[in-house]
């Protein structure tokens, strides 16, 4: 609702009025067409089959009638004329059982009932007959006779059961109309009361917040910004008179501020300076660790050269052993191949003795040469892997040297940027100050506006208390 305007508003309480109208006639025009149909099965159908009932009833007693004074006054006109009267209600019945309008089972049971009928009036008609031509026959009859008795009484029965049914019906279908009718009327009020109800509402809800509650709204928010308005301007004016005086406390306090940027600049100045000697100091220590990384680099590959030849001699001493023991080996032969000479090979033990002594000892030697050899190959590994470790030291001293480096160049250019901002900041002071002796002036004339502003909210009032006694609503 709030999104609509006054006009759309108005049609539409208008259009719920026609909707009301419309609503309430399309369900008088149904319920009467509903009722229409009702009357017009019971005017066609049930009031026929009521009106039949009855009429094949009535007609079936004075058929029997008939019959039984035809017989006591031995009038044999009067039972043809009895039979026909029987062939009249079973038209009656059938006509009955032929009604579209009537139910299924009304329908069956009138036609069963002609059926009973049908074979009544020819039983009836062949026995007293019979009686009528001859006397005699009477007690020849007895038997059927007593048959037809009992058929009357059955036929008797379900021609007043199926009159009553059938007045049953026509009175259900005219109570049926009648509560419909009833129904109409009610659903019409409902409509009617329900399409007054919500078309009063979306009017009186379309005065109050389309037209009084806004322009209420409005004076409130109206009055309230005056009464802010009014104690902002009080409080403005009383602003600019502090601002005024303010501000020539304010430029005494630039002139200070101006000269501490001075020596604040001469400062930053100063820090660049050094700044930038110490980049040239940690350019130069970059290139002394990168001197140190290389000689390092060579003492590596040499540490690497020393263990392949420790390597190579431990192999020629393993060679020198091998040779030793089969040196000695071959003594020990000589000198059982000695022993088995007798003299003539004793000079040949003696030397065979000296030769397996020096192969001992060149065993004994290689060995021990070997070990040293080995000791001096762990010691080589060990200083590679301490040179190794040296080395990585170097890189990642190098690599702080490095960012060492590129922080105190970012320094040194941060302080040239902050020394520029300094004298910038300098100067904004220098405007600042002449600012300030704008703002007195603006100060003042600020208070002059203020002034003007009190006397039009006051006058802003009084239009207001006018408008809110045209509304005619009290305010909250």
């Amino acid at each position: 609702m709030s999104r609509f305007n006054i006009t759309a508003k108005i049609w539409l309480s208008i259009a719920v009025f026609v909707l009301g109208f419309v609503v309430a006639t399309v369900l008088g025009q149904l319920q009467g067409r509903s009722t229409e149909s009702a009357l017009r099965t019971a005017s066609e159908s049930l009031f026929p089959a009521a009106q039949q009932s009855q009429n094949g009833a009535n007609g079936f007693e004075k058929m029997v009638k008939g019959f039984s004074d035809a017989v006591m006054t031995q009038d044999a006109s009067g039972v043809e004329h009895s039979a026909e009267e029987g062939r009249h209600v079973v038209d009656s019945l059938r006509g009955l059982s032929a009604l579209t309008g009537s139910t299924a089972e009304r329908r069956d049971e009138a036609g069963k009932l002609a059926v009973s009928v049908d074979q009544f009036v020819s039983e009836a008609q062949s026995v007293y007959g019979a009686v009528l031509s001859d006397p005699a026959n009477m007690t020849k009859m007895q038997d059927r006779m007593r048959g037809l008795a009992t058929l009357t009484e059955g036929i008797k029965s379900s021609s007043e059961k199926l009159k009553e049914e059938c007045s049953n019906d026509l009175k259900q279908q005219l109570a049926t109309v009648q509560e419909g009718s009833a129904h109409q009327r009610l659903v019409a009020l409902v409509v009617f009361a329900v399409t007054l109800l919500v078309a009063g509402g979306i009017v009186n809800l379309t005065i109050r917040r389309a037209i009084t509650g806004p322009i209420m709204r409005v004076i409130d928010g109206v009055q309230g910004a005056a009464e802010e308005a009014g104690l902002a301007s009080d409080r403005m004016a009383e602003a600019g008179k502090v601002v005024a005086r303010d501000a020539q406390e304010q430029a005494s306090y630039i002139e200070e501020t101006s000269a501490s940027l001075e020596e604040i600049s001469a400062t930053t100045r100063q820090n660049a300076d050094r700044a930038g000697e110490a980049d040239g100091l940690m350019q130069e220590a970059t290139q002394l660790v990168d001197q140190a990384t290389h000689a390092m680099n060579d003492l590596t590959t040499s540490m690497d050269l020393i263990a392949k030849s420790s390597n190579q001699v431990a192999t020629v001493l393993k060679s020198i052993d091998d040779i030793a023991f089969h040196t000695n080996i071959l003594a020990l032969n000589a000198a059982v191949e000695a022993a088995r000479a007798g003299e003539v090979g004793a000079g040949f033990s003696v030397v065979a003795d000296e030769v397996r002594s020096l192969a001992h000892r060149a065993a004994e030697a290689a060995r021990q040469s070997a070990d040293i050899v080995a000791k001096t190959i762990t010691d080589v590994g060990k200083g590679v892997e301490l040179v190794t470790l040296a080395h990585k030291a170097f890189d990642r001293v190098s690599g702080k040297i490095v960012n060492s480096s590129q922080v105190v160049s970012q320094i040194a250019i941060a302080s040239k940027e902050q020394t520029r901002g300094v004298e910038q900041i300098g100067q904004a002071v220098s405007r600042m100050g002449s600012v300030t002796q704008n703002n007195a002036v603006n100060a003042q004339q600020t208070a002059e506006s203020a002034d003007a502003v009190t006397t039009q909210v006051q006058t802003t009032r009084r239009h207001l208390e006018e408008l809110v006694a045209v509304v005619g609503m009290r305010q909250k």
